[in-house]
């Protein structure tokens, strides 16, 4: 996951209300999941900050922690990394959750709203409170997500769950998934490899009772990344 998404840009530029372009996927000849799969793997697996989930379908979502980059707080305001919107700027109708911003553009001399998320309940609504799992449709949260994967938006399905102030986002069925001896090769017609020899992010990987470790790469030189099963 940290190769994955360390280059993530910090939800702060949403206080500062950036407008973010949809990078043109880089399509290249797709690379077909067909190696039998570990059933050991198939699941959920968490740390404190992220996640993997590895689905029977061949198929990777990505787990993350928002919550210091962007959460909802108890009194109903989106709090960022550096900026609080206010609770005014919330609208729930116990289904659809929605959070707008507004900033004076120079360029365009007036005042322009920007949508930091929008995101609907997967269960029954509930006015009571915010807690709940969601289908995301679009912000610049998910904006911003996407364009440091280097993926379009179009190319992209997201989920929410929000658990008090915490916000995690999850990206669901991103890449397709392969293990083949002892290793876990996780790829994607889409996602632009920093070798541009390479047909994957190739890790090393062991699960040991519910415990799942991977490194990056097969030399073992990088720093082992550690997962419970959830």
């Amino acid at each position: 996951m940290k190769k994955i998404i360390a280059s993530l840009t910090a939800f702060s530029c949403i206080a500062g209300f950036c407008s973010c372009a949809e990078n043109t996927p880089s399509e290249s000849s797709p690379r077909v999941s067909t190696a039998p799969i570990d059933p050991e793997i198939i699941g959920t697996w968490t740390n404190d900050t992220s996640g993997y989930r590895f689905g029977e379908n061949r198929k990777v979502t990505l787990i993350m922690d928002f919550s210091e980059r962007g959460h909802f707080t108890s009194d109903g305001a989106f709090q960022t990394l550096n900026a609080l919107i206010p609770a005014e700027n919330v609208e729930y109708d116990g289904s659809r959750l929605y959070c707008t911003t507004s900033n004076y553009s120079e360029e365009y001399q007036e005042e322009l709203t920007s949508v930091l998320i929008d995101m609907e309940r997967l269960d029954e609504p509930n006015m009571d409170t915010f807690d709940g799992e969601y289908k995301i449709y679009g912000g610049i949260a998910t904006d911003l997500i996407a364009r440091d994967l280097g993926i379009g938006t179009s190319h992209l399905s997201f989920e929410g769950k929000i658990e008090g102030e915490k916000l995690y986002i999850s990206i669901v069925d991103v890449f397709d998934f392969e293990t083949i001896d002892g290793n876990l090769d996780l790829f994607s017609e889409y996602l632009v490899y920093a070798d541009e020899s390479a047909d994957c992010l190739r890790y090393s990987y062991m699960i040991e009772n519910d415990t799942l470790t991977m490194i990056y790469g097969t030399d073992g030189s990088a720093s082992p990344e550690i997962y419970t099963r959830s």
